[in-house]
């Protein structure tokens, strides 16, 4: 098993970063009264789920771009039954400010899926690899 990247530790860690300054600095400055306290508790295990389905997917051979396939639909699959269980239990058992919620979340899913994937095709140099 490669370890992963450590470009994409960097990034990874950067976004995480920005991402709660931005929470913290919205919800203390300009939506107080929306705050959630598990929004940072969600940022943590999105980018830690983020870290281990790319660590998973950038050790798969090049070579073998069906396999590849595979193992990317098999996670983005698995990453939405994980998230939608995360936010069917949140609407069950918390139910406060359950919009918001959504859309932070939402907003965390996007910025780390486009993180990933800008990652293993063109960061990690997946796509030098397969053309030679």
């Amino acid at each position: 098993m490669k370890p992963v990247p450590s470009t994409f530790l960097k990034k990874l860690l950067y976004i995480t970063l920005a991402q709660a300054g931005v929470l913290l600095l919205v919800f203390s400055f300009l939506l107080p009264s929306f705050y959630i306290p598990v929004f940072l508790f969600l940022l943590a295990f999105v980018s830690a789920f983020t870290y281990f389905s790319f660590n998973w997917l950038v050790n798969t051979d090049p070579r073998e771009f069906g396999k590849f396939v595979r193992k990317i639909m098999v996670v983005t699959i698995f990453r939405m039954f994980v998230y939608i269980l995360l936010t069917v239990l949140y609407a069950l058992f918390l139910k406060k400010d359950l919009l918001v919620f959504i859309v932070v979340f939402g907003i965390m899913y996007l910025i780390y899926i486009f993180l990933e994937v800008y990652e293993l095709i063109w960061g990690s140099g997946r796509l030098q690899e397969t053309k030679k």
